[in-house]
């Protein structure tokens, strides 16, 4: 494991002070997965979410209801011309009714696919809300840690300028205008670097509140940036993205429906069998009677065979069909590029302490001795104090990396479950 200290970093002066970078509580009050509650908590976007699932689901009602019934009414002058009265009789009604046997259930299977994607496609966008929070969430992370470097960084050279870091030795000696010079303008750049961190810093936190909605009363005490924690292999990542990913789920479902549409478009050549009910009165062997009937009616696809209706479904399937292949392609590829540079920035970001923080912590120690007795230049001692504190910045920046590396592969995979697990609530790596 990584120690803490080489996450942002320390350094010893000989006289004893110890700098500790980005100390912070064990315990961080403002999460990741709070940062995603309060994105989604009552978000325009949820909003959008449930009424398109309040649509789907109303298509799906409306699929399964049958059609309304008809009714008809006749009245003549006939039966008062026969029976001398005149005046106009109502002599018939008729009721009619679709009877959707065959094609209802086709219908029915339609919308139930089309609700299955549009409930896939909602977890796709929570999905992307969530990526969208997180990688917002580790850029302010990263320029608070930034921001604590600054400080760092304005605090070293603020110890040179003042001499309260130049030893115990009790030796008093002539100091060179120009390592004089050299030193005030970097602590002027450290100043100005330090304002710069503020300032970004500042507006960030002020775009991360308006994303979530926060009052600015609202407390955020930020956690330290941590190393994201190791991948799972590659193989399991390959076997959730074809199982469980929100994109190819969204995709089968929209395929399911495509189906299901060249088996409705199929039934509707032949339309709805109708019945009709019949109730007359007519004059019949000299006097009024009553009568009834009953018919069936049916379209018989003799012109239009419904050829081209059945064509388009077929061609719309298949273009779904390779659109998911494609798909599915595409985030392979993704899934082995991005787990190939998490692996890469993980291995660099374990090692890099031992190999480039520590040596240049030592040396910049041996030569903030050595200059304090004389023995060294500024010169020398600025190109320590630049290979140090870029050493602590460009570790920083790895473990910032690594964490925006680790989003992109699990929101790849597409699996809210792992995501929520290996993102949302995971604390990375203990440094």
């Amino acid at each position: 494991m990584l120690k803490r200290s080489y996450q942002l970093g320390k350094y010893l002066l000989s006289s004893g002070v110890v700098l500790m970078m980005g100390t912070m509580p064990a315990q961080a009050d403002w999460t990741l997965e709070k940062s995603i509650q309060y994105a989604l908590q009552g978000s325009p976007e949820q909003q959008i979410m449930h009424a398109s699932i309040r649509a789907k689901q109303a298509d799906l009602d409306t699929a399964g209801t049958w059609p309304n019934p008809r009714i008809s009414m006749r009245a003549q002058n006939r039966l008062g011309i026969d029976s001398g009265t005149g005046g106009y009789n109502l002599d018939q009604i008729t009721f009619t009714q679709a009877l959707p046997l065959w094609r209802i259930h086709k219908q029915q299977a339609v919308a139930n696919k089309i609700l299955a994607a549009e409930e896939a496609g909602v977890e796709q966008s929570l999905l992307a809300i969530q990526t969208e929070i997180a990688q917002l969430y580790y850029t302010l992370l990263l320029n608070h840690e930034a921001l604590i470097l600054a400080k760092k960084r304005l605090q070293f050279t603020d110890a040179i300028i003042k001499g309260k870091a130049r030893g115990n030795s009790g030796i008093i000696r002539h100091i060179n205008p120009l390592d004089q010079h050299r030193m005030e303008l970097l602590h002027e750049q450290a100043r100005y670097n330090l304002h710069e961190a503020e300032a970004k810093y500042e507006e960030l936190l002020h775009s991360f509140r308006l994303r979530l909605q926060l009052p600015e009363q609202t407390q955020i005490t930020l956690p330290n940036i941590r190393l994201a924690a190791s991948p799972q292999p590659v193989a399991e990542l390959q076997q959730k993205l074809e199982q469980q990913s929100v994109i190819i789920k969204n995709m089968e479902y929209q395929l399911a429906a495509k189906e299901a549409g060249i088996a409705l478009e199929k039934t509707k050549r032949f339309g709805d069998l109708e019945l009709t009910l019949t109730h007359e009165k007519d004059i019949l062997a000299g006097r009024r009677q009553s009568f009834q009937g009953i018919s069936l009616n049916i379209a018989i696809p003799f012109w239009n065979q419904g050829k081209g209706s059945i064509a388009r479904a077929e061609a719309e399937s298949e273009q779904v069909r390779a659109q998911k292949a494609v798909a599915l392609r595409n985030l392979s590829t993704q899934l082995q590029q991005n787990h190939v540079h998490l692996s890469h920035l993980l291995e660099q970001a374990r090692s890099f302490p031992n190999k480039m923080i520590e040596p240049a912590e030592h040396l910049l120690n041996l030569t903030r001795q050595s200059y304090a007795v004389g023995e060294v230049n500024s010169i020398t001692l600025i190109d320590a104090y630049n290979n140090y504190f870029n050493a602590l910045q460009r570790h920083m920046n790895l473990i910032y990396q690594s964490n925006i590396a680790a989003v992109s592969l699990y929101h790849g995979v597409g699996d809210r479950d792992l995501y929520q697990t290996q993102i949302v609530t995971t604390s990375g790596e203990s440094q």
